[in-house]
């Protein structure tokens, strides 16, 4: 008896290991972002992010995958708009603070009223300004889609990657490490 292609599709998917996935995935590189928004409370909220991407340039959109209990996520969704910073090399600290559940991450933190009134970390290699546009839920995840409306950048400064569970520069010729 054949089997059809989605019962072969099907049983193939449920066989991938999630280990073997999630380690083929660190040999992924992705920029280093912390994004930001606010709580419905008022308080500062931001998540380091490897899952962020531009989508479109017409219209401007930006993509970041939140794992669907962050607290940023709920930010995000309460606040309507968020910046995504792309952090520089240095700032390897910055990302591990941002990468915890801790309710205190800017305590420290050099940081302002940035675009669209967000809370923007200084000495970032660029930070995009977004109005939600879009969540899609998709597994564990969400992934969110900004509408670009904003954008700044520092041009003298290397950005960081993340691959094999290590933060490590990108270098750009004449850039600042």
């Amino acid at each position: 008896m054949r089997q059809s292609a989605e019962d072969l599709t099907m049983r193939r998917f449920r066989s991938v290991d999630p280990g073997l996935f999630k380690s083929a995935m660190g040999d992924l590189p992705g920029a280093v972002t912390v994004i930001t928004s606010w709580t419905a409370a008022g308080d500062p909220s931001g998540a380091t992010l490897s899952a962020v991407v531009s989508l479109s340039l017409d219209p401007p959109l930006m993509l970041a995958c939140f794992d669907q209990g962050s607290t940023t996520l709920g930010a995000i969704q309460s606040e309507g708009k968020f910046l995504v910073h792309v952090l520089a090399h240095g700032q390897q600290d910055m990302a591990m603070r941002f990468s915890t559940k801790a309710s205190n991450k800017f305590d420290g933190v050099d940081w302002q009223i940035g675009a669209l009134g967000l809370p923007e970390i200084d000495g970032c290699v660029a930070s995009v300004a977004c109005e939600l546009h879009q969540i899609i839920e998709a597994g564990d995840h969400k992934i969110v889609i900004g509408r670009v409306v904003e954008v700044e950048r520092g041009h003298d400064l290397n950005p960081i990657v993340y691959a094999r569970k290590k933060m490590l520069p990108f270098e750009v010729d004449g850039a600042k490490q």
